[in-house]
């Protein structure tokens, strides 16, 4: 008897270790997932914050401030271009600086007014970034603008995140052609790559979901991707260019990252031809094509 009793008390201090353990293993899953799931917004938005750089870059721009909802103001530049009719609206990536973002499209497209806007939370930018919010700014900076400078033709080039930002505004109001570079289908399909063992589709907050944007959307798409990306991977690109209705040019950068291919002198070339593609899939609108708003 006194064998068993041993034995039963071994085996029960085995049961309690192995229920301490599960114990430990389930708080420790849970403060993990707790912390992702406040550091979510930081994780998305790690612009937010940040320093920028006010006024710095070779090309003169124009400083304009528009109020969104709840007070909030938005401060942008406008890089004028004489006798341009095409308007350029770019919206760059999470930890971008829009005003570095300004001088590399306006020094690409001279003939082309260029504008940008700092999100939410970022640089001169009031307010809290949230998915909701740059999606509802990009509507108000779309109609600022195009009633301000009256162009002809109007595109968005976004950058990243910013390619999620830009093809909302195409699903919304009518624009003549989009460039996006490194984009992605969603923001939870990346997070679901990154984060398998979380329940990321009950906790994220931010989703961002492009492919949603460009189903059933007739505006003329070009994509720039980077070979050896590692935040966007390809099949999230490719994921996304299989939702595009009319896509019209595609490339791929060779040795860039996803942070150095705007650096690169094939994205220079990759650049100057997707304008060319949407300049051409645009023009007939020019003489008497319309499309109805979106």
């Amino acid at each position: 008897m006194i064998g068993r009793g041993a034995r039963l008390c071994a085996h029960g201090d085995r049961t309690n270790k192995m229920l301490q353990f599960l114990v430990i293993a389930a708080l420790g899953y849970g403060g993990v997932v707790a912390s992702l799931y406040l550091a979510q917004g930081w994780l998305v938005f790690p612009g937010s914050g940040l320093s920028y750089g006010a006024g710095r870059g070779p090309l003169l721009a124009e400083p304009v401030e528009l109020e969104v909802g709840a007070g909030v103001s938005l401060h942008g530049r406008v890089f004028r271009s004489e006798g341009a009719d095409d308007l350029v609206i770019g919206f760059g990536g999470n930890a971008q600086d829009a005003e570095l973002l300004g001088q590399d499209l306006a020094a690409r497209l001279p003939h082309a007014h260029v504008a940008v806007f700092h999100y939410r939370g970022y640089g001169p930018s009031e307010g809290e970034p949230s998915e909701a919010a740059l999606l509802e700014d990009a509507l108000s900076i779309h109609d600022h603008l195009t009633a301000r400078l009256r162009p002809g033709r109007t595109f968005a080039v976004g950058v990243s995140l910013g390619s999620a930002v830009a093809t909302f505004l195409s699903k919304h109001r009518r624009l003549d052609g989009l460039v996006l570079v490194t984009p992605f289908d969603s923001i939870e399909a990346i997070a679901r790559e990154s984060y398998p063992w979380i329940p990321v589709g009950l906790l994220l907050k931010h989703r961002f979901p492009s492919h949603e944007f460009v189903a059933g959307n007739p505006t003329p798409v070009a994509v720039i991707a980077a070979a050896e990306d590692r935040t966007v991977r390809p099949e999230r690109t490719r994921a996304l260019i299989e939702q595009i209705e009319t896509l019209v040019y595609e490339a791929t950068v060779e040795d860039a990252t996803h942070n150095t291919i705007l650096a690169l002198d094939g994205y220079d070339a990759a650049f100057r031809e997707a304008f060319a593609a949407l300049d051409a899939a645009a023009r007939p609108r020019l003489h008497g094509e319309t499309r109805a708003t979106h």
